[in-house]
């Protein structure tokens, strides 16, 4: 056979085996994977036996930076998950084996203290016979959308409080002033009027009750102006705190009221141990709540304050319960942290404790409940975001 009768030959036979069909597939997974490498979630294929069948680079850059592990095809899924994680993702699997579509919102806490958030989907892949044939795991940064929406949400909130603020502000003035100033005028006035004819008992007691109004002003005039300090946005420095550093700072303060009283406080943070946040404010909110729960004790009772944290979700919890008097909240829940509310007037004080808590606690993003019942004591709950 000739040359060229070879050549021709050859060309024919490539033509003959070449399959137009597979060179299109080669090129729609090739469309496929550009596609999967450049879309804004990360995904991960695995099948019902739990071994990784395809991931984008996002994902693997996802794992290597939150998991410290890098992925690869033929691995278990549940090598990426802790031991204490894992019996809520198989829970997961078998709902989505069900036919449903899970997806909730993640946040993890960097070491700088900035919280990233992500949107995680869990998919079910069936064939074209309803039989499931693997999972798809997608997640999505959408730190930027959510800090924007609770930007948005705390703006919301301080407008709120600054209203409730301003009507607070507008009573205290009206009362914790103006009562004070009209005596100042009624009492000087009646030294204009009388006080060349007045003994000299009577005239010191006049200056006595002059000087008692002034004081009152000025304590009032001292409050709000630690209110709105507060108030202010927090510019100090935020760090890591440890919560049992916070109760041994606040057990140095109150050393001698602590063994005076024989107060027990139990602690447990095994849960939550620290916080990013900043320091004076959270030392100010334990320091309030400790001492509140040692004022108002039961007579005759060693106090005993529990302060336990938890996780909620994204949130951290803290728990402040001491086996004190209690409150009457049918009664009372409303102005629990108002502003110069007193519930027991057999102890000293003058309502600003409660108060102050509420207001550094909102300065911090959180949020503080309270649940008590008169006899029984008292359980305040705060919840902050893992940067306050």
């Amino acid at each position: 056979m000739s040359f060229r009768k070879k050549r021709s030959l050859s060309w024919v036979t490539n033509v003959e085996n070449h399959n137009p069909n597979d060179e299109a597939l080669k090129k729609s997974e090739a469309n496929l994977r550009t596609i999967f490498d450049n879309t804004d979630s990360a995904y991960i294929l695995f099948g019902t036996d739990l071994q990784i069948l395809s991931f984008n680079l996002l994902a693997q850059q996802y794992s290597e930076e939150n998991n410290k592990k890098s992925l690869a095809i033929g691995k278990y899924i549940n090598e990426y998950f802790s031991a204490e994680r894992w019996p809520q993702i198989m829970e997961m699997l078998k709902k989505l084996s069900k036919g449903e579509t899970i997806s909730y919102e993640l946040s993890i806490a960097g070491n700088n203290g900035v919280t990233k958030w992500h949107q995680v989907r869990w998919l079910n892949v069936k064939n074209s016979g309803n039989k499931n044939w693997g999972f798809i795991l997608e997640n999505k940064d959408i730190t930027e959308i959510k800090t924007a929406t609770l930007e948005r949400d705390r703006i919301t909130n301080d407008l709120t409080q600054h209203n409730r603020d301003l009507e607070q502000f507008t009573y205290i003035i009206s009362h914790n002033l103006r009562a004070p100033v009209a005596n100042i005028l009624g009492l000087t006035n009646i030294l204009k009027d009388h006080g060349q004819g007045m003994d000299a008992e009577t005239q010191q007691e006049v200056i006595d009750r002059i000087f008692t109004s002034t004081k009152n002003i000025d304590t009032t005039i001292k409050d709000l102006n630690q209110i709105l300090q507060t108030r202010k946005p927090v510019g100090s420095k935020k760090e890591k705190i440890e919560f049992e550093s916070m109760v041994d700072a606040v057990k140095t303060s109150l050393r001698n009221t602590i063994a005076l009283e024989k107060v027990k406080i139990d602690c447990d943070f095994t849960s939550v141990a620290s916080i990013f946040t900043t320091r004076s404010y959270l030392y100010s909110i334990f320091y309030n709540l400790t001492s509140n729960s040692i004022k108002y004790r039961k007579a005759d009772v060693a106090p005993l304050i529990s302060i336990t944290s938890k996780k909620v979700d994204d949130k951290i919890e803290l728990h402040f319960k001491d086996n004190g008097k209690g409150i009457d909240l049918d009664k009372n829940a409303e102005d629990v942290f108002g502003l110069y509310k007193r519930f027991d007037t057999s102890v000293e004080g003058k309502g600003m404790g409660l108060f102050m808590v509420k207001t550094q606690v909102s300065a911090l993003g959180g949020s503080i409940n309270v649940e008590s019942k008169l006899g029984e004591g008292t359980e305040f709950i705060l919840q902050f975001n893992q940067s306050a």
